[in-house]
């Protein structure tokens, strides 16, 4: 006994103790409240890390149920334009021959020759503005689409066919193979920018300011 006090072969009796308020080692962490650290608390709302919210799912990408169109292409719309012209060159072709019986060669072949060009045209503008899309087109599962994804206007889709007027007053006389071969250029051209173009819109497309067919 030294001072009062008891030493057992060296042995503090003080030591090791944690000091009050200190957390012993290897024992859990409680808080104030005798909540362990790390567990939920009763009646607590639940946790949800940074990727994650309740009702949502982290990084959802967009959905405006559509998905973007098809272009056209050139042999389906070469056929639907075959269509077309059987459907309106058959009937005109037929008031042609009365109207030159009755008239005359000459003068049956330029009314002819415009009434051709008016039918033609009428019937695309029509079609295209109201349906957006003619027989042919329906028939081979296209359509026409305005600039923004619309209808065309009439302005538009009678840019777009204007060279039907070309290629319709070829049966004029005197100036009828003129135009006619003038229509035969148009239309390669035509038929040459669809082909190279990745939206498949032809120069008629580009001068009608952005039109385009597609398929549905």
């Amino acid at each position: 006994m030294r001072g009062g006090t008891h030493d057992y072969c060296g042995f503090d009796p003080n030591q090791g103790q944690q000091p009050f308020g200190g957390q012993q080692y290897g024992q859990p962490h409680y808080n104030g409240a005798g909540q362990q650290y790390g567990q939920q608390q009763f009646g607590a709302p639940p946790q949800f890390d940074s990727a994650q919210q309740a009702g949502t799912q982290p990084f959802a990408q967009p959905d405006f149920g559509f998905t973007p169109s098809r272009p056209g292409e050139l042999l389906p719309r070469l056929g639907a334009r075959v269509i077309d012209g059987l459907i309106v060159g058959i009937p005109t072709a037929v008031v042609t021959i009365v109207i030159s019986l009755v008239l005359g060669t000459f003068l049956g072949s330029a009314l002819g020759a415009i009434l051709t060009a008016a039918a033609a045209v009428g019937y695309f503008v029509f079609f295209e503005t109201t349906r957006g899309q003619t027989v042919g087109k329906q028939v081979l599962g296209l359509r026409v689409e305005g600039p923004d994804g619309g209808l065309p206007t009439q302005q538009q889709s009678l840019t777009r066919n204007g060279f039907y007027v070309l290629a319709a007053l070829g049966g004029f006389p005197f100036l009828g193979f003129l135009f006619g071969l003038v229509g035969f250029v148009a239309a390669i051209v035509i038929a040459v920018t669809i082909n190279g173009s990745p939206t498949k819109q032809g120069k008629h497309d580009e001068l009608a300011g952005g039109t385009r067919v597609v398929q549905g």
